[in-house]
């Protein structure tokens, strides 16, 4: 729905502003008595109401209707030609005391004179408009004369201004406006008429008159008036200043553009677009007597967003580049207040929203598409982001674009995280002004850093909020024990050791979220630096020092692979041995790539598998757990957290205990029953996808196989599938039916679930962890240096095996509760690795 209030006509106001006054007049000549005119003078009367009517666009009829009043005695035709010219259209032409001089003879005579103009130019000079026009008609007719004998000079304008109205930086004018103007003149019979392109506008004027002038004459005023009752489109302004003396000064208030106006509702959710070709989309919304509250989010691109005030004044803008959500917030106003000072009656506390092209996007030829939520907070709830209408409890209400309702508890609404966030957080090194890479990059959804300052002796903090204008943020530092406060750019010069610098963001209503950065110069006092740090090349420093003061108990142990990175990397970029799935990634994809296995894994791109190499983009604690060590460890594996790993998956409250015979493979095989949990879910599905999970293959019924042993990719029909049957029924040597010792011993074959899942386990522990590849990136990444032929036995060609089983492992510790356990993790370190990382395509 957009708003578009109709105007008033300029002849329709005119015809009921005559209708008005001749009513008026009409009043007076029935107590004045108006005499019968004669047939000569009623003659030259319906010709002078005819050619007065000519001045202004009154239409034919309402000449007829004038004409009949006067033949009537109604009214004098004196009154209806200074009706006519002291109206506001008339006036409006910004009519000469010559030019009406001439226009009252033509009127009068039917064309120019110019004797009989001068002598109307000589009574203007003593009198006023209205009785210069019923002079000049008594000299043709003392019955065309005025009624009610009008006299004197009236009062008499002599100076007037009316400051411009001008649109905002957004090139509109929304809002209530003001317009303050000022006029010197003799008398108090002084009125103002406000316009919007010559049609008479609904305007509020207030008086005040300046004490501090000694010119009595001299009055201030203000015009206010509402651009919510204006047409969309540009407009001219100006006011036409009345007084008794029948003239009018005609006063331009500038030109401004009004904004189309899509109107939305507080809790309401919308999906809305910039137009291509148009630079913005405006919207107004009526808080009622709430805060103002709107989210953006499902950017297809940067926007930049801005609010105003009920009086159209820029309340704030924001502009977050990179960052998928924008966001703006208002305080309640006092409407009534606004009332109270304008004159304007119904207001409300209306807001009003522009939202614009991001000023780094050149392309105006696109749509430009987001979703706005308006509400404190917003979720993504069941594919679709939702206003959040009660935040109460540990429920939360949701409602939709197509205003459903859900009741949800809390923690499963997803709560978009963006009150109390930032938007940006630069630290540069104060004696090079350069930045420097705190540890992870920013990412507004990260709140831990670590920084180890290494040669940096003093920095410089930068940052802003994703409010932006509408919250606050205060940055401390506290080095040892000593806290101080920090402003934005200010020099901070690091002390040994440690200092924690945390930024608090404040919303304009309260809540409050905190960022914190480590910072570590030097030794520390916990003996981190001297037993750990010093063991790993310098580039590791900020991720690990970052990990201790969250994990404090976790350890780290290098190990030296004595490989280049690149010749790594060239190894595990070839032959297929690092695939990814097209259809979930497709920029990853490595160009003309053939498919490796059904139905389209296909090798990954250089610039993919070294990310997923390099172990400094996974030093956070969701991410480390792909360089854990794998054996089974009593003090940190349970069943509980088994059932916590495969909540939801095909192992989820099936008949057979799959928690405890998972757990009791990682027992006996002495491996973590974590590791093989996640291990099956990777491997055959969440949903058990694969038909290995059920013993499902056709020709190979009644054969398991949940760990995808021996299920190497082909093109062949059955693909990898097949070759994993194949496997649990007789081993490597399905051609010879043979299966060995070694093989017997790993529970072959594998015709039920329990000895598919025991079996597989004892296996991964001989071939993989029993060898030195104990943990989830070694078993991805052959890169032992072990004397053995390296990158061939790898156990998933899938580049991202050891990252998504990793973060699964985490997932599950924190379900339980284990995450502050005391974890070993083994980290490669390579030569030559390269300067830059954290990377994909």
């Amino acid at each position: 729905m957009y708003i578009r209030r109709i105007e008033y006509i300029a002849a329709a106001v005119l015809f009921a502003v005559l209708g008005a006054v001749l009513a008026v007049i009409t009043a007076i000549s029935l107590d004045t008595g108006i005499s019968d005119p004669d047939r000569k003078t009623l003659k030259a009367a319906d010709d002078i109401v005819m050619r007065a009517g000519s001045l202004t666009s009154i239409s034919d009829d309402e000449v007829r209707i004038a004409k009949a009043r006067v033949e009537d005695g109604l009214i004098s035709c004196g009154d209806y030609v200074i009706s006519v010219m002291t109206s506001p259209e008339y006036l409006l032409k910004g009519v000469s005391d010559e030019q009406f001089a001439n226009d009252l003879c033509t009127v009068i005579y039917g064309e120019a004179r110019q004797k009989e103009a001068d002598r109307i130019l000589d009574n203007l000079k003593e009198y006023s408009r209205v009785v210069a026009i019923d002079k000049a008609l008594a000299s043709e007719s003392r019955k065309l004369r005025a009624t009610g004998n009008p006299q004197g000079q009236g009062s008499v304008i002599s100076s007037v201004s009316l400051e411009k109205t001008s649109d905002q930086p957004e090139q509109y004018t929304v809002g209530i406006k003001e317009s303050k103007g000022s006029y010197t003149a003799t008398g108090d019979e002084v009125r103002t008429d406000f316009f919007v392109d010559g049609s008479l506008f609904y305007g509020y004027l207030k008086y005040s008159v300046d004490k501090s002038s000694n010119n009595s004459n001299y009055k201030e005023f203000v015009l206010s008036w509402d651009t919510a009752d204006c047409a969309p489109g540009r407009h001219e302004v100006y006011a036409l200043l009345r007084s008794s003396d029948g003239r009018g000064t005609v006063i331009s208030g500038g030109e401004i553009t009004i904004p189309e106006k899509l109107i939305i509702e507080p809790g309401s959710v919308e999906e809305s677009f910039i137009p291509a070709g148009e630079p913005n989309s405006w919207y107004m919304i009526d808080c009622k007597d709430e805060n103002c509250y709107i989210n953006f989010a499902g950017l297809s691109d940067d926007i930049r967003v801005s609010l105003y005030d009920l009086k159209g004044e820029l309340i704030g803008t924001n502009e977050n580049p990179g960052i998928p959500y924008a966001m703006l917030r208002g305080k309640q106003q006092d409407a009534a207040a606004v009332a109270e000072e304008t004159g304007i009656t119904g207001v409300s506390n209306c807001f009003y929203v522009c939202v614009s092209r991001a000023s780094s996007d050149p392309d105006t030829e696109k749509d430009v598409r987001f979703t706005m939520i308006q509400s404190r907070e917003c979720a993504y709830f069941d594919g679709s982001y939702m206003a959040v209408t009660d935040e109460g409890g540990s429920n939360v209400k949701l409602k939709d674009m197509a205003d459903n309702t859900y009741d949800v508890e809390r923690e499963k609404a997803g709560i978009v995280p963006i009150n109390g966030t930032l938007s940006s957080l630069i630290m540069a090194d104060y004696a090079s002004a350069k930045n420097v890479d705190l540890y992870p990059k920013f990412d507004y959804l990260v709140r831990d850093y670590g920084f180890y300052a290494g040669n940096t002796k003093g920095i410089a903090l930068r940052c802003s909020a994703l409010e932006g204008y509408s919250a606050d943020i205060k940055i401390t530092a506290d080095s040892n024990g000593q806290e101080r406060e920090l402003t934005q750019g200010e020099i901070f010069e690091l002390p040994n050791g440690e200092t924690e610098i945390t930024l608090k963001i404040t919303s304009f209503d309260g809540f409050a979220d905190s960022y914190t950065i480590y910072l570590l110069n030097g030794n520390d006092s916990g003996g981190f630096y001297q037993n750990t740090l010093s063991k790993f090349p310098v580039s590791y420093y900020s991720g690990l020092w970052l990990l201790h003061k969250l994990k404090p108990s976790y350890v780290f142990k290098p190990y030296y692979t004595n490989l280049s990175f690149n010749t790594a990397l060239e190894a595990e970029s070839s032959y297929g041995r690092s695939l990814i799935e097209k259809s979930s990634y497709p920029s990853y994809v490595k160009p003309n790539s053939k498919v490796y296995d059904k139905p389209d894994w296909m090798a990954a791109k250089s610039e993919v598998v070294s990310y997923f190499m390099d172990p400094r983009n996974f030093f956070t604690p969701e991410k480390i757990f792909m360089f854990e060590m794998l054996g089974f460890d009593p003090k940190v594996h349970t069943i509980d957290g088994v059932k916590e790993i495969i909540r939801g998956s095909f192992m989820d409250g099936a008949d057979k205990d799959y928690a405890r015979v998972i757990f009791e493979a990682g027992k006996e095989a002495g491996v973590s029953p974590y590791f093989l949990a996640s291990r099956i879910i990777q491997e055959m599905g969440y949903k058990g996808e694969s038909a290995l999970s059920r013993g499902e293959v056709t020709g190979f019924e009644g054969f398991y196989n949940f760990y995808n042993i021996g299920a190497y990719a082909t093109t062949d029909p059955g693909g990898a599938v097949v070759n994993g049957a194949k496997y649990a029924q007789w081993g490597k040597d399905w051609d010879g039916k043979e299966i060995t010792d070694q093989e017997a011993s790993f529970l072959l074959p594998w015709t039920s679930a329990d000895k598919a899942i025991k079996g597989g386990a004892k296996w991964i522990a001989s071939g993989y962890i029993d060898k030195g590849q104990n943990t989830l990136y070694f078993q991805k990444f052959d890169v032992l240096d072990d004397g053995t032929e390296k990158y061939n036995h790898q156990y998933a060609q899938n580049i991202m095996m050891a990252y998504s089983e990793g973060r699964r492992y985490y997932r599950s510790y924190a379900s339980i509760g284990m995450t502050d356990a005391g974890f070993e993790f083994i980290i490669p370190v390579y030569n030559y690795m390269p300067d830059t990382y954290g990377s994909l395509p």
